[in-house]
């Protein structure tokens, strides 16, 4: 059954089918601008505090690569992938023999296949949306936390990037995003990079706070 999906949604899948036929099964299929800005992304949202055998749900899975990038850090987690994308999705599937991949969107609808897991991740999914993109990325925000029992790490461009005159895509007010996190309650922590293009934010139930927050102390907080 394909996922629920309103207009914006099935632009944005279209987009990423296309970028895949483009570019192949590259970062730029991915529309990262470098393999070392993705993997740096990855860095920053596994020091959330993934840990071996437990279990995360990587919304916006694009090709599997944290999945792999996990794999070569001796993480190995029970993974699973999540895509609007069917054609992302299938190539998962034929790459990554142990994770486990679904065709769906955590924005709308009910999804019976997924349970509750120990973690939830989001990188690079808000980007494109053009429709209400900030109400969008708060009800998605909130979906991420429900789905996890430990805790959330998401990214998004950010409004104190350089050259506002040169955006195309959606960029998210850092102070605005936290305060709505942190009004879900738990411990959040944000985190830019060092040219302000983009901001994490780590989002724990309070049970872990304490103990994941020391992954990050010696990255400067905002």
């Amino acid at each position: 059954m394909p996922p629920v999906m309103d207009a914006d949604d099935t632009r944005v899948a279209a987009l990423y089918t296309g970028f895949l036929k483009r570019h192949g099964p590259t970062y730029r299929a991915l529309h990262w601008s470098s393999p070392e800005s993705q993997q740096e992304r990855f860095a920053r949202l596994a020091a959330v505090g993934l840990k071996p055998g437990q279990s995360v749900l990587d919304v916006g899975c694009g090709l599997g690569d944290f999945l792999g990038w996990l794999e070569a850090q001796g993480v190995l987690v029970d993974y699973t992938g999540l895509d609007m994308t069917p054609a992302m999705i299938e190539h998962c599937r034929a790459t990554h023999p142990r994770g486990r991949f679904v065709v769906g969107n955590v924005a709308a609808g009910p999804m019976p296949t997924l349970a509750r897991f120990d973690w939830v991740v989001a990188s690079g999914i808000f980007a494109f949306r053009q429709s209400e993109p900030e109400v969008y990325m708060r009800s998605v925000i909130e979906r991420l936390w429900r789905l996890a029992r430990c805790g959330v790490a998401f990214n998004a461009l950010s409004t104190r990037a350089p050259h506002p005159e040169r955006w195309s895509l959606f960029h998210a007010d850092p102070e605005a995003t936290l305060a709505f996190c942190q009004a879900l309650g738990g411990t959040c922590r944000l985190t830019h990079t060092a040219d302000h293009s983009d901001f994490t934010v780590h989002l724990w139930r309070d049970a872990h706070s304490a103990s994941e927050a020391k992954l990050l102390a010696a990255v400067p907080s905002e």
